[in-house]
């Protein structure tokens, strides 16, 4: 041995390119697996929420307007309904 000599210098290197591939891809795909559950989060959450209210709602200037241009259940507000006990 020399006094320039290096342990590990002699022996060859090998590196396994199969085990950093599996690597790679494990990685990715976990990767990919986060990216799809957090997109279905987010469209899911993403603060709106829904109401059943009439749709000619949408374009009337006020309250009464909307309710005769309703194309859901409140057409004929006039009649009384009936209750029965």
């Amino acid at each position: 041995m020399g006094i320039n000599s290096r342990a590990g210098e002699g022996s060859p290197r090998t590196v396994d390119h199969a085990v950093i591939g599996g690597v790679v891809a494990v990685v990715v795909f976990a990767m990919l697996c986060l990216l799809i559950v957090l997109g279905r989060y987010f469209a899911r959450h993403k603060g709106t929420y829904f109401t059943h209210e009439a749709k000619g709602a949408d374009d009337a200037a006020d309250a009464d307007t909307a309710i005769i241009n309703a194309e859901g259940g409140h057409t004929n507000s006039d009649e009384k309904k009936e209750y029965y006990i």
